[in-house]
């Protein structure tokens, strides 16, 4: 089994994080994609560990990629530098997993304990969104894009995981080319996940390992800035007019949340207002920063 995990300016959560899954892996590959924090520096040296620099940020999907491609073993395990992990948890996560199960991940959790949509999901539709954009999680169930309550207790099937730790069977991985390089950040693994189980596999919420993944480190303008780099992902999975259904849903949901919302989910619905009228006319959104708070 091999650990990917791709670097950038992740400070000093690197070091911890491997101490924790060295005695469970094989092999751990670091891709680090262009850090000026130094914070692939303080792992270099380490027994068993790989560092591959890039002149550049290349987004995750590339980057693991990448590290995938150097990668031995069974089991391809992608991780982020901010999942917070125990001593067991992979080898929990990767103990008897079904021949058939292509991906498996954790249930993903608050600092305090509380499960969190972003563990997984539903094949994303139109329909899905309008329903994110115009009802509370809590009663989304089945019908909206992510995992919402009952929150699962035993083993579940999804049709796709988040990545922030994620165990890939590496047959599959390279059977199915990898992550698309299109995505720069988020819904490269929605995408896997449906190529996946179009091809007959099936993905695997395995609750028994519950993490804790700090989104964007918990600092507020990263995580505005994350959230739009999902919608500029997202907006590559919708073509023609879907796109530009797409942009009238989310205008919805972000136009509720800028008006009701408090604290950083105010803060992104509103700058995800203008990237919902680009897609409303049908063009894909330009990368660019959040505007200051």
């Amino acid at each position: 089994m091999t650990a990917v995990i791709v670097n950038y300016n992740s400070g000093s959560r690197l070091g911890p994080l491997l101490d924790v899954v060295a005695p469970e892996v094989d092999a751990m590959i670091i891709v680090d994609n262009a850090s000026v924090d130094g914070s692939a520096d303080a792992i270099v040296g380490r027994e068993r560990v790989r560092v591959v620099r890039n002149a550049d940020n290349r987004g995750f999907a590339a980057a693991a990629n990448q590290g995938a491609a150097l990668a031995k073993g069974t089991w391809v395990l992608f991780m982020n530098p901010d999942a917070h992990l125990r001593s067991g948890d992979v080898t929990t996560l990767l103990g008897d997993v079904p021949s058939d199960v292509a991906a498996v991940a954790p249930l993903q959790v608050d600092e305090e304990g509380h499960p969190m949509p972003e563990t997984g999901g539903h094949r994303p539709t139109l329909l899905r969104y309008l329903v994110w954009a115009l009802v509370p999680v809590r009663f989304h169930r089945r019908f909206g894009p992510w995992l919402a309550p009952p929150w699962p207790e035993r083993d579940q099937e999804l049709d796709w995981l988040s990545g922030a730790l994620l165990g890939i069977r590496r047959q599959v991985f390279e059977d199915l080319d990898g992550f698309d390089e299109r995505f720069f950040l988020y819904h490269e693994d929605v995408d896997f996940g449906t190529r996946a189980r179009a091809a007959g596999y099936r993905i695997l919420c395995r609750p028994r390992v519950r993490l804790h993944h700090e989104v964007a480190h918990g600092d507020p303008t990263r995580r505005v800035a994350s959230g739009l780099r999902s919608i500029e992902s997202l907006a590559l999975a919708f073509t023609g007019w879907r796109r530009r259904a797409l942009g009238l849903i989310l205008l919805a949901g972000y136009g509720l949340r800028a008006t009701m919302g408090s604290g950083v989910g105010r803060d992104l619905a509103r700058a995800a207002l203008p990237h919902c009228r680009e897609l409303m006319a049908g063009r894909l959104p330009e990368r660019r920063l959040p505007p200051p708070a």
